[in-house]
């Protein structure tokens, strides 16, 4: 994605439809581009003027006669593709469209945005947009944006330079220069905002390629209201989760009410939260849920070190306060660990008795001008049982940071352990500029600094959890049938059968008469369920009949499970030997629009369409991610066994989601559904068996 540089970094930049009037959108863009520290020629268009802003201007495109890599287009929608053609015509590499009436105005204006991309394919030129709010970056000093939230305040001013920054990449441009503009005056340092609009050519999945390959981007906020290529977008997660850029996802859309605004602000549809949820947590994407949340942790991010565990160390000026980040960190998943005697000692030598010094650390007002904040953090920083420390000041005046500042930017420099502030008082702007400068990220918010501690003990996890699983091995399986096809238990099973997936013995029969002697020839108690690609629930319908013996019982139970509306053509009727009991669960595959394949596991049985207790992630994946997605169940704890059954064989059902993984990976543009319910779990080493299966295939066209 090299060649985003013309657009990113352009050389020269035209303005088509410029206008002399900076109150306009038409020309904020190029006072925006005067006022910042671009160093390269701007080239207003418009044929109306000779002059704009000081700058000359051109009649057209064509007439500046000298290499423009970039044209920032901001005329009404009708002329936009005529425009864009004339670009190409003069060797532009690049445009952004600023200009709206495209999709999000309805099925005509649709049409037109359909050309751009045409256009933007067939005469290669990188175009994002329309209906962009533009970008910003901040290293080659270009505000290519209209947006107020592009100029920030002075407060954070003078601000140290920091080797990692946040790159903001949103479809939706407001929201994006927002966070920008919230997130630099608490001292976070970004280096790309872009707004993509409606993404004609180039999308947010592009950007966030190749913004993952610039050495300065440590963390990226996404803020999407659709996932265009969901494929592609695991692709980059795993970009992003090799070079350890945590992607920070804001997901929008996903209410109904929400749905309908989409539609109407970009044209697009959300698609379904439990595929995104699943994605997102196996690729190790952290969700964000409003701003502050985005900006809390993309600063821990490109400030901190990932931990090694997930014990924390709190040092508070204010007792309270220590008391209730504490809470707030256990309510995370996180650990408050009482300290160690010799660390507890250590502490005593210079915080009073009426102090703590056990953990939460009250370092008192009296150890506190005794330079007692600095010694606790150290000594904290060097204890072996402390994974991160959180620091909580009173940075209502600057005085005490600028006093502190040196030594706060020397242990900073160490990057060992994660190591954050919270001011339990609005900072006051030198303290936070202080603070910025030594690279500590500062929070407001108790929930904020606790909920970015856990997302950096999470994200350490993803890691480890990532390099330990290796991939499955591939299972060579029947062909599945083209075109779309519903498998029944009976068709289904040589499938499992490949997979090495266990099934009770059956056997099909067509008449009663052969069930009684099917059921003879397996012995013991025996069920029959209706056989049809048109009875997909069969135990709902009435065709399945469980524990029977002798002739009279199958007899009677084979016209129960055959009496069906006229309608139903039956394959036949599968006897089946009864099973042991177990623990009830759930496993399958399931294909999403957006992303392609998913493998389900749950508890199962009748309760599962009630209040189901299931995870998904996308295929394929190894053994470690199979426990892992077994843990994430809510009554996993149900499977490490109690005072009268043993441990379930969860080795077992994290084999039989590895294996269904790469089934579905290997079928992925045929399957459409597998249904396993209930698959049985034993006791640890004995194993599963899977009671009932379905396979639903689709069409070459998806269908």
């Amino acid at each position: 994605m090299a060649a985003l540089e013309a657009l990113i970094s352009p050389a020269a930049i035209a303005v088509i439809g410029a206008s002399p009037d900076a109150g306009k959108i038409r020309g904020r863009l190029v006072a925006a581009l005067k006022s910042g520290a671009y160093g390269g020629p701007i080239y207003p268009v418009n044929p109306a003027h000779a002059e704009i802003q000081g700058l000359r201007a051109y009649p057209s495109i064509g007439a500046i006669g000298q290499p423009v890599d970039l044209a920032l287009i901001v005329i009404p929608a009708e002329h936009v593709a005529d425009a864009l053609e004339q670009c190409a015509d003069a060797g532009v590499k690049s445009a952004v469209i600023f200009s709206s009436g495209f999709a999000e105005s309805g099925a005509a204006s649709a049409e037109r945005q359909k050309r751009i991309g045409e256009i933007a394919a067939a005469r290669g030129i990188l175009v994002c947009g329309p209906n962009s709010v533009g970008f910003l970056n901040e290293a080659a000093g270009i505000n290519a944006s209209f947006s107020p939230s592009a100029n920030v305040a002075s407060a954070t001013e003078g601000v140290a330079g920091v080797a990692r920054r946040v790159a903001v990449v949103s479809q939706s441009g407001g929201l994006g220069f927002a966070i920008y503009n919230r997130g630099a005056k608490r001292g976070i340092r970004f280096s790309h905002v872009v707004s993509t609009g409606n993404e004609a050519h180039l999308g947010v999945l592009d950007f966030t390629d190749y913004l993952l390959q610039k050495d300065e981007v440590g963390a990226l906020i996404l803020l999407l209201e659709q996932v265009r290529g969901g494929e592609r977008f695991i692709e980059v997660a795993e970009k992003a989760a090799n070079l350890g850029k945590p992607l920070i996802v804001a997901k929008l859309g996903r209410s109904q009410a929400a749905r309908r605004g989409s539609l109407s602000h970009t044209g697009s549809m959300t698609g379904a939260e439990f595929a995104h949820d699943a994605v997102f947590r196996h690729s190790g994407v952290i969700r964000g849920e409003d701003q502050d949340e985005l900006l809390d942790i993309a600063a821990a991010f490109t400030s901190c070190p990932l931990p090694t565990g997930r014990n924390v160390g709190i040092i508070a000026i204010s007792g309270g306060a220590g008391v209730w980040l504490a809470d707030a960190c256990e309510r995370h998943g996180l650990m408050v660990p009482e300290l160690g005697g010799d660390v507890q000692k250590d502490l005593r030598a210079f915080i009073p008795d009426y102090g703590g010094v056990s953990n939460p650390v009250d370092i008192t007002a009296q150890a506190l001008e005794m330079g007692g904040n600095i010694a606790t953090i150290e000594r904290l920083y060097a204890a072996p049982g402390i994974d991160s420390l959180a620091v909580n000041a009173f940075l209502t005046e600057a005085s005490m940071v600028a006093a502190e500042k040196a030594d706060l930017a020397r242990i900073q420099a160490r990057q060992e352990k994660p190591l954050l502030y919270y001011t339990h008082s609005l900072p006051h702007d030198g303290a936070l500029v202080h603070l910025a400068a030594t690279g500590v990220p500062c929070y407001t918010s108790i929930q904020g600094c606790a909920r970015a501690l856990r997302a950096l003990a999470d994200y350490a996890e993803f890691l480890e959890l990532r390099a330990a699983d290796t991939p499955a091995p591939e299972v060579e399986t029947p062909p599945l049938p083209k075109g779309k096809a519903v498998l029944t238990e009976c068709n289904a099973a040589p499938y499992l059968a490949a997979l090495g997936i266990a099934m009770p013995e059956a056997r099909l029969a067509k008449t009663a008469a052969e069930a009684v002697a099917a059921a003879a020839a397996l012995t013991g108690a025996v069920a029959l369920k209706a056989q049809s690609p048109q009875l997909t629930h069969k135990r709902a319908a009435g065709g399945v009949a469980l524990g029977l013996t002798g002739d009279w019982q199958l007899r009677r139970a084979f016209e129960q499970v055959t009496d069906l509306p006229a309608e139903i053509a039956l394959d036949g009727v599968l006897v089946q030997k009864m099973a042991a009991k177990g623990i009830e669960m759930i496993a399958g595959i399931a294909r999403d629009e957006t992303f392609g394949p998913l493998v389900m596991v749950g508890f199962g049985g009748s309760d599962v369409e009630i209040e189901p207790d299931v995870a998904w992630a996308p295929a394929p994946f190894g053994e470690a991610r199979a426990l892992a997605l077994i843990r994430s169940l809510k009554a996993a704890a149900r499977l490490d066994g109690a005072a009268r059954a043993r441990r379930a064989d969860i080795g077992a059902l994290a084999g039989l989601l590895v294996r269904l993984s790469r089934f579905a990976e290997r079928n992925r543009e045929r399957i459409q559904e597998l249904d396993l319910n209930p698959v049985v779990l034993y006791e640890e080493g004995e194993g599963l068996m899977a009671l009932d299966a379905l396979i639903v295939t689709q069409g070459d066209n998806g269908e």
